[in-house]
């Protein structure tokens, strides 16, 4: 057993099932103590020249290597319900993992991940610090060599969430998570995949009605009541945008909440955007992905090191730290 696991995946095209190399860092009492590295062949063997030239490598280099089925016998007892996993973006590291698995009708394993952003900003919060791999290793004084090599990649995460956690004085990943609250800690078996590096079809078809839940206007919520905010409080003075129907409660309270939280809402997501509340998404509206053209346009900016956190429902009820109880 190990503390947690970080990796890092480079795919061959914008399918999310291209996976074509693999980094596995192991940490255990904050110190690596094992790496594997892997090259994949993707079930289609296409390289996108944008890719290629990212990552380095081509179809020449993957040619002869093992398909991730065969991979993943060699590393499916790592990632058991007891282990946490890392990566930098982890939505993006986890959405190719779970479309690998899904392309060769693997079982889908639960295990908790996390994402090495949020988990950094915590530790360097409020010094304007970018959220790419490059600019949160050069905070914490991390080499970060072969930028976009699997394993390079997945060693500096490793690193990254090895100097926060001691700069918290604290003794693991999970005790760090389980003190800073704010962190999405989350399930593999409940992850929603991206199915594509840029999913045109994610953006919203407004054809047809607008469903009630979409027709909520800034204008509508009332100000605040009050000047006295809690300035801990993780909305205070934050930039919110909303997307999708919430199943807790309905959207007009929850951005409620949020200004009386001393929040900012925004109608539109921006690169000053900092945290995007996803309920469910009509796939009339937005296509199979099931991906608003708000999530589309996060997760672009995301890739290209904005701070944006995406929240699900269960993550924004929790950050607003019980303040939501309702009757069944």
């Amino acid at each position: 057993m190990v503390d947690f696991i970080a990796l890092d995946f480079e795919i061959a095209n914008y399918n999310l099932n291209s996976a074509c190399s693999l980094g596995l860092v192991f940490v255990d009492d904050n110190k690596i103590v094992d790496e594997k590295y892997f090259l994949i062949r993707p079930p289609r063997l296409h390289f996108n020249e944008k890719f290629s030239s990212i990552h380095g490598l081509a179809k020449a280099d993957i040619k002869d290597a093992p398909t991730f089925d065969v991979i993943w016998e060699e590393i499916r007892e790592f990632f058991s319900e007891d282990i946490f996993v890392v990566a930098h973006n982890a939505y993006f590291d986890m959405s190719v993992l779970k479309n690998c698995l899904l392309e060769f009708s693997l079982p889908v394993p639960d295990f908790t991940y996390v994402c090495s952003i949020p988990v950094s900003t915590r530790a360097c919060r409020g010094e304007g610090v970018g959220a790419s791999l490059k600019e949160r290793t050069k905070r914490f004084g991390i080499t970060l060599d072969e930028h976009h090599h699997a394993l390079a990649d997945a060693r500096a995460c490793a690193q990254l969430v090895i100097e926060c956690v001691r700069a918290k004085n604290r003794k693991s990943l999970q005790a760090y998570c389980s003190t800073y609250t704010s962190i999405p800690v989350k399930s593999f078996a409940e992850l929603k995949p991206q199915t594509s590096f840029i999913n045109g079809k994610g953006k919203a078809n407004r054809r047809g009605k607008t469903r009630k839940f979409d027709q909520v206007n800034i204008s509508d919520i009332t100000p605040a009541s009050t000047d006295d905010f809690d300035k801990n409080h993780p909305f205070f003075g934050k930039h919110l945008v909303f997307t999708g129907n919430l199943e807790k409660l309905d959207r007009k309270t929850a951005m409620q909440k949020v200004v009386d939280a001393g929040g900012i809402l925004k109608s539109g997501v921006s690169s000053k955007t900092d945290f995007l509340v996803t309920g469910t998404q009509d796939k009339a509206l937005v296509g199979s992905s099931g991906f608003s053209s708000k999530e589309v346009k996060a997760r672009e900016l995301i890739e290209k090191g904005h701070e944006i956190q995406i929240l699900t429902e269960a993550d924004f009820l929790q950050l607003l730290d019980g303040d939501v109880r309702l009757s069944s």
